[in-house]
């Protein structure tokens, strides 16, 4: 089949859209010709902005559909009117393949589950282990829908674009700050929008700034979501002066992607920003407490996993109801430990 247009479904996290990006690049270079749409959520669009792969970009929030119903109408006759011949449904969700079969896509690409097999005319199993399901790095995860539709694939490797312009505005900010090119340059991004479970201690994050500054000659930066903003202005108390927090500059994901291509390295939880890490080729250092680290291990990471071994982890639960020890003894003196063999593994390449 050589599909006239395809509509490709993104997932719906940030990490799970950079994640993604090998099979969006996969799909492109299999259907050159093809007129590709992505379907997605408002706020992933930045995070993807400047990528080739995409002919039209249908922006739809899934908690619309409840809340505004005409909207979530209007969107299924927009594709209805494009009549698309295929379309990748990368969300597990059940909702998300309702889309495609009430869009009339002919050929739908999505992995069984969920009872959604009946909306997929193309089921791909996900992958098991003594009759469980096994968990698998995202990006290879998909990429195998790719290859269900007999695509070639040419590389797994995540792929960002930084604007000319984003690269700009953090230039600007680091003269405003007189941020020096001559020192390591560490970023702090404490947030976790899929819950508090894989939060780290605001006492932490202070405390591994004053070692980081204690260690080395160095610039330690804070950013976080608008809506994080509280807890970045309680690590900034917390680390006396030795954090430069930058959330009130808005730091939208356009410009977390300029920002983390420009550091030295990346402090961060287990969450979106880790993979724009890998996605530049940033070092990055990754606390991870409550998930299976199958779903982001990767040999392409410049990085440091530090997780303790706890009798309850991995739960993925969104909120720990017990005394979240897989996260709080996680110790700063482990994080620049880390940083501080990142920085001679770097040196040494």
């Amino acid at each position: 089949m050589k599909p006239k247009s395809i509509l490709i479904t993104a997932p719906n996290w940030v990490g799970d859209a950079v994640m993604a990006t090998p099979a969006f690049r996969c799909v492109r270079e299999n259907f050159p010709k093809a007129k590709i749409s992505l379907l997605l959520r408002p706020f992933i669009k930045g995070v993807l902005e400047g990528a080739p792969w995409f002919d039209e970009w249908i922006e739809f929030d899934p908690k619309e559909k409840h809340k505004q119903p005409g909207r979530y109408l209007a969107l299924i006759r927009r594709l209805r009117k494009e009549q698309f011949d295929m379309g990748f449904i990368l969300p597990n969700s059940f909702s998300s393949a309702l889309v495609a079969w009430l869009a009339g896509i002919k050929q739908r690409v999505g992995y069984i589950r969920d009872a959604r097999s009946w909306l997929l005319t193309q089921g791909v199993k996900r992958f098991k282990e003594k009759g469980r399901f096994r968990p698998a790095y995202m990006a290879d995860y998909y990429l195998r829908l790719c290859a269900s539709a007999g695509c070639e694939i040419s590389s797994g490797e995540l792929e960002l674009f930084a604007s000319k312009e984003s690269m700009e505005k953090i230039n600007k900010l680091f003269s405003k700050y007189k941020i020096s090119k001559n020192k390591p340059v560490f970023l702090i991004n404490p947030g976790a929008s899929f819950g508090s479970s894989k939060s780290w201690t605001t006492a932490g994050f202070a405390r591994t700034a004053e070692l980081l500054h204690e260690e080395f000659d160095c610039h330690v930066l804070l950013a976080s979501a608008p809506q994080e903003k509280d807890t970045a202005s309680k690590i900034e108390k917390a680390a006396r002066g030795k954090v430069l927090n930058l959330t009130h500059e808005r730091i939208t994901l356009d410009l977390l992607k300029a920002l983390i291509k420009k550091v030295s390295t990346l402090i961060t939880v287990d969450s979106g920003p880790r993979h724009i890490a890998v996605a530049f080729k940033k070092p990055v250092v990754v606390l991870m407490g409550p998930t299976d680290p199958r779903y982001t291990h990767t040999s392409q990471e410049i990085g440091r996993v530090i997780r303790e071994r706890v009798d309850c982890a991995p739960c993925h639960l969104k909120e720990c109801p017990k005394d979240h020890r897989c996260m709080e003894w996680i110790k700063p003196e482990k994080v620049v430990e880390a940083c501080r063999e990142l920085m001679v593994e770097v040196a040494a390449t």
